[in-house]
Formats: C-alpha cells, sequence, structure tokens
C-alpha cells in the first residue's frame, strides 16, 4: 500500500523548477525577438516571412504559461488532497475493519430466545460492519485515485516546460548570426509544436480520466445505500 508521500515526492519534484524554467523560456523568446529585431534592417523582407512562425511561438508559450500558472495556484490543494486521501484510509477503513464481531465457543452453551436474538443481532452488524468497510475502502480508493491523476498531469506538464525549453536552448535564437535566423526560428517552430502538441494529447489524456474518475461521485453516493444499512441506519441491537 503506497503512502502519501510516494505521491508528494513526484509532485514536489514536478514543481521544482517549474516557474523558473517557464520564466526562462519567457525571457529568452523575448531575448530572441529583441535579436530579431535588431538585424530587422538587414532581414527586409524576411521578417515578414518568418513573422508567422513567431507568433507561432509566442502562442504556444502563452499557453504553457497559463498551463503553468493554473498549476501552480492548485498546488496546496493537490497536496491536502493527498494528505487527506491517505489520512481517510488509515483513519477510518482501518479501524473500520477492526470492529467486526467474534464469536467465542462459549456462546454456543448459550440457548433460548435471547441467544437468538444475540447471534441474528450480531451478524447482522457484521454484515453492516463489512459494507461500511467497504464503502471506506471504495472512497478511499477514489481519492487516492484523483489525487493520482493530479501528480500524472503535473508530471507531464514538467516534461512540456522542461520540453519547451530545451527546444528555445538549442535554438540560441538570441544569439544567432543573421544569416541563420531564418533557419533558427523555423526548427525553432517545428520542435516548440512537437513538444507542445505531444504533451497536450498526454494532458488531455490524463484529464479524461481525471474527469472519469469525478463522475463515479454517483458511485460514491449509491454506496451510502445498502440493504445491510437499513433505511441508510446502523442495524440496532434493540429497538423500541
Amino acid at each position: 500500500m503506497p503512502v502519501s508521500e510516494d505521491l508528494i515526492g513526484p509532485l514536489g519534484q514536478a514543481f521544482n523548477g517549474l516557474e523558473e524554467k517557464t520564466q526562462e523560456s519567457v525571457d529568452r523568446f523575448n531575448a530572441a525577438v529583441a535579436h530579431i529585431n535588431e538585424w530587422g534592417f538587414i532581414l527586409g523582407p524576411l521578417v515578414a516571412s518568418i513573422e508567422p512562425a513567431i507568433e507561432f511561438i509566442r502562442a504556444k508559450l502563452s499557453e504553457l504559461v497559463k498551463l503553468v500558472r493554473t498549476a501552480v495556484e492548485h498546488h496546496t490543494p493537490v497536496v491536502s488532497l493527498i494528505v487527506q486521501s491517505f489520512s481517510w484510509t488509515e483513519n477510518v477503513q482501518k479501524p473500520v475493519n477492526n470492529l467486526t464481531h467474534t464469536f467465542g465457543n462459549r456462546l454456543y452453551d448459550w440457548e433460548g430466545k435471547a441467544s437468538s436474538a444475540y447471534k441474528d443481532k450480531a451478524g447482522k452488524q457484521n454484515e453492516a460492519i463489512g459494507a461500511v468497510a467497504n464503502k471506506a475502502d471504495q472512497v478511499g480508493r477514489w481519492l487516492i485515485d484523483i489525487a493520482q491523476y493530479n501528480v500524472d498531469y503535473m508530471a507531464e506538464l514538467a516534461k512540456m516546460v522542461t520540453g519547451f525549453l530545451g527546444a528555445l536552448v538549442t535554438a540560441s535564437l538570441e544569439t544567432s548570426t543573421v544569416v541563420n535566423i531564418p533557419f533558427a526560428v523555423s526548427d525553432l517552430a517545428g520542435a516548440v509544436g512537437d513538444v507542445v502538441a505531444k504533451s497536450l494529447d498526454n494532458l488531455v489524456g490524463i484529464a479524461k480520466r481525471f474527469v472519469a474518475a469525478l463522475s463515479k461521485v454517483r458511485d460514491l453516493i449509491s454506496y451510502m445505500t445498502d440493504q445491510k444499512l437499513p433505511r441508510g441506519h446502523w442495524p440496532q441491537a434493540v429497538e423500541g
């Protein structure tokens, strides 16, 4: 059984340097644009020809910045979700599993209506405990699945940020010679497009699984109704 640190650790690694790498990407792009503008009088008509690629890179960078900003804003709630998911398992599920009645051998020496009534009530309460334990397990698994999808999403976003920055570093547009600028811009646009497309596909896949898990909240509600819990209440030993 994993522990909370098994999820919080990878989440922290994904966040580590995320904003710094994103800002470095922004700075490198701005430096590249400034460098191109400095050579604009020599590039002449070529500036217009590379403008669409520059705008494409700018749009993808803006998209990346928005994704990172949203992720950073939700970092604390995700950590809290992970902690509470494992807290549920530890403090609710395990204790419930240990509540089952056990019948000693001397119980079988007890006869009569009282004995029958006790066995009947204890049996029903054992069944109820089993039902509650199962519900606790289902809720625990659901919470941990949600937490895992958040971690997977962040890990993929971190790959996207690293890939984007790597493409900018490789292109080194901010130091390119005037002759190489058009080729560097074209190569960078292609590399950025590949990085973003691949990562977004993966992010969408994770998001779909996340939404599918959230949709199971209806199943969680149904867990609260069980024939072993008559009218949603604990089977009473004494009624009236």
